[in-house]
């Protein structure tokens, strides 16, 4: 079975961009490990009512995150206690040098992050940059082993992808629909952060139709794919 390793910013990130996603590798018997750079403690939602202090946040949160990832199968968490809104001006190859020995050690077949500048969100596009010269020097000195990288898409019209210096050598579709539920126990899981969202704390029905059947990726780096419908060649 293969490893998927996925490098995002924040708690949470994981859950609501790709959370399917990754909870289907898990099912399926692959290895999922989640490198988070920060605890999201610079963030304003305490819960409603609230369940953390401006002091106590990073701590609830980190928790939420790892409950989250239980629901979701991830293997393995890695946080880089990197202060969250500062990823754009921290020390970029440092950063990345800590992605990669992830990498070394884990031997990914595929690697999740966000794109520079879709992703967004400052911390968003500065870990997507950190992750994608990782994955460049993880290449280099592996001769990258057949890995490939993807770049989460928020929605399944990736054509402004085709803007950018990346490559995009294919769009990726993931049916999510048996896995729902694990990622509504996630999104459940980071309670501070949900809790406005009154769909996912109703029934796990209507929970679950806010989930969606599918997951998009764009895949930049490493062999071609011969089916669009998965992250790894089975």
């Amino acid at each position: 079975m293969a490893t998927v390793v996925a490098v995002f910013a924040h708690p949470d990130d994981e859950t609501f961009i790709c959370g399917g996603t990754l909870a289907k590798l898990a099912g399926t018997g692959h290895r999922v490990i989640l490198v988070c750079a920060t605890l999201g403690e610079m963030g304003r939602r305490l819960g409603i009512p609230p369940i953390a202090t401006r002091e106590s946040i990073g701590q609830v949160r980190e928790r939420e995150l790892r409950a989250a990832c239980e629901a979701l199968g991830i293997e393995r968490l890695e946080l880089l206690g990197l202060r969250d809104k500062t990823l754009e001006i921290q020390p970029q190859d440092e950063v990345a040098d800590r992605v990669l020995q992830v990498f070394l050690h884990e031997n990914p077949s595929a690697v999740i992050t966000f794109h520079d500048p879709l992703g967004g969100h400052p911390d968003h596009c500065a870990i997507g940059r950190i992750a994608t010269e990782a994955f460049n020097r993880y290449e280099t000195t592996t001769s990258g082993n057949g890995a490939r990288l993807f770049y989460v898409s928020f929605g399944a019209d990736t054509a402004d992808f085709h803007r950018f210096p990346q490559p995009v050598l294919a769009t990726v579709q993931v049916d999510v629909s048996g896995y729902q539920v694990e990622k509504l126990r996630a999104f459940r899981a980071h309670r501070t952060q949900s809790q406005l969202d009154r769909a996912l704390w109703g029934s796990e029905r209507r929970g679950v139709e806010r989930m969606g059947n599918r997951e998009y990726f764009v895949h930049t780096m490493g062999p071609r794919l011969t089916r669009p419908t998965s992250l790894l060649e089975e």
